[in-house]
């Protein structure tokens, strides 16, 4: 383990299927573990609990408002993950690492699929908000990763505001305009445990105005 002060943050909403496992996939390298719920009807947080890990709650108003919250309260720098394990939780130490060397953003660059990780027409939908905002802000990032890491720094300097599905554009896009020091780590995207929530002309409706929104107004 490197010698850091990080926390490990899971946003979760009724993930009973999968958060027992992220915790005891993340428990090995030995970093404060977060949970932050959104009141899950589930068995999430009783899980969570047994496995003796700190939860906290938000107030239910979307992903970005539930990692706004636990990077407050958490104080340090963080890596935050999708606990569905869609994502390779083995990669954990480097994200920690990259944030020792001092890079701002740390992303988890999706840069290949397991089989039915991801349908064909999302997969399109993803390549083309990646093209755009290359196009725009002259950065290539998986902008839509759910998993990385951000300095404590970093975190200051954004004054994140995004409460839904946004957040994670918002955050490329502010650490593309602060000209942040920034890391793609690339990673297998895999099939999820329990339901999907995007929806996908909604929430890429709401990534289209995010990429054009922090564009045209000052960070």
């Amino acid at each position: 383990m490197v010698d850091k002060m990080v926390t490990i943050v899971l946003p979760t909403k009724n993930e009973e299927k999968s958060i027992g496992k992220a915790i005891d996939a993340i428990k090995g390298f030995g970093y404060r573990i977060l949970v932050v719920d959104a009141h899950s009807s589930d068995r999430t947080v009783e899980i969570a609990h047994a496995k003796g890990v700190e939860v906290i709650y938000d107030h239910g108003k979307g992903k970005g408002e539930a990692l706004i919250t636990a990077f407050k309260y958490a104080g340090d720098d963080v890596v935050y993950v999708d606990p569905d394990m869609t994502y390779p939780l083995e990669k954990i130490s480097e994200f920690v690492e990259a944030l020792t060397e001092g890079y701002d953003v740390v992303t988890g660059d999706r840069a290949a699929f397991g089989k039915k990780a991801l349908p064909r027409a999302l997969r399109v939908g993803d390549r083309i908000s990646r093209t755009l905002f290359r196009l725009i802000y002259g950065r290539a990032v998986d902008n839509l990763s759910g998993f990385r890491g951000l300095s404590k720094r970093a975190i200051e300097k954004m004054k994140l505001k995004e409460e839904g599905f946004g957040i994670e554009t918002e955050i490329s896009a502010k650490a593309a305009r602060l000209n942040m020091r920034m890391k793609n780590i690339p990673i297998t995207y895999r099939p999820r445990l329990g339901k999907a929530k995007f929806r996908p002309v909604t929430d890429g409706l709401i990534v289209l105005k995010t990429i054009l929104k922090y564009k045209l107004h000052s960070v």
